[in-house]
């Protein structure tokens, strides 16, 4: 890696969102449950896919890795030539690090530092890099993605998928703020993620999304127009919103099957006993899908911005 990027380093009652889910509990989430992501995709990738014209519905994978190349699409590194011609990108809250490894396999002059505060899945990132071939070419940070510890304006390009909803707020200033300082100017942030469309939706979509919220340890989604507005506070221009509601719905449709086969399978081999958190995973599954039905207060959408040269 170039020497820049190594640093010194309950399910609801009410509808009341006014106590979300602490940082801890996230992070006892994601160390219990982490294992059980392997049951949507061999490889790690903790999120919906993306469908196009020549993929087959009916075969997850090929989505979410799909998915992965179009947020590679996306930071446009094409635009950005380098003296030695290679790049340096940010997965911030990468999970096991399946989005990384998709672009850094597909391009060679590509390096990745991730970044997670679960222990567990930088431990599985490895184990996966090294089948992949791609250890060489990807670091993996154990820290808080809103207080990296990374050098300022060294990044070629950064991105969260499906991880920004876990930053604080509905405007997740925390993490533009952080995605603002570690970014070179000119570079781009790419964020895929589910976003309330209205600060007060409905009451049914207000009790779901604090379902949902609490049973995936998520404090709240983002509201979009509170997003953008960040990202314009803290330096970025260029700022691009795309719905992806139809590219992940044939994903979404794997979930009541494999939710269904999963639970079943699970409760057998535990003798009817799941841990409260592997409850609510399943939960949360569910519950993404019903989310979607909610035109009016949610959509999913790939929102992505430049930041500033000054």
């Amino acid at each position: 890696m170039p020497s820049v990027f190594q640093p010194d380093f309950r399910l609801p009652h009410t509808a009341d969102a006014s106590a979300p889910v602490s940082r801890a509990e996230t992070q006892d989430y994601f160390t219990e449950v982490a294992t059980d992501y392997g049951a949507w995709s061999p490889s790690y990738n903790m999120h919906f896919g993306y469908w196009r014209a020549g993929l087959n519905p009916l075969r997850r994978e090929g989505m979410l890795v799909e998915m992965n190349r179009e947020v590679g699409r996306a930071l446009r590194l094409g635009e950005r030539p380098t003296d030695d011609g290679r790049h340096c990108v940010l997965d911030l809250g990468c999970g096991a690090g399946a989005t990384a490894r998709t672009l850094v396999g597909d391009d060679r002059r590509l390096y990745a530092v991730t970044v997670t505060n679960v222990p567990v899945q930088n431990r599985i990132a490895a184990r996966l890099d090294a089948q992949a071939g791609v250890a060489d070419r990807m670091a993996h940070l154990e820290a808080d993605y809103t207080r990296t510890g990374l050098p300022a304006a060294q990044a070629d390009g950064a991105w969260a998928l499906e991880s920004a909803c876990y930053a604080e707020g509905t405007a997740k200033a925390d993490f533009v703020r952080e995605a603002a300082r570690l970014l070179k100017p000119g570079a781009r942030l790419v964020v895929v993620d589910g976003f309330l469309l209205r600060r007060e939706p409905g009451r049914l979509a207000r009790w779901l999304h604090r379902l949902w919220a609490d049973s995936w340890a998520v404090p709240t989604l983002a509201v979009r127009a509170d997003f953008v507005a960040a990202l314009r506070e803290h330096g970025f221009e260029d700022i691009e919103v795309r719905s992806l509601r139809w590219r992940v719905a044939p994903s979404a449709l794997h979930i009541p099957a494999l939710a269904t086969r999963f639970t079943l399978a699970e409760l057998w081999k535990a003798r009817g006993r799941l841990s409260p958190w592997r409850r609510k995973h399943i939960v949360a599954s569910y519950c993404a899908l019903a989310l979607g039905l909610f035109w009016r207060d949610f959509d999913y959408c790939m929102v992505s911005a430049t930041r500033r040269a000054d």
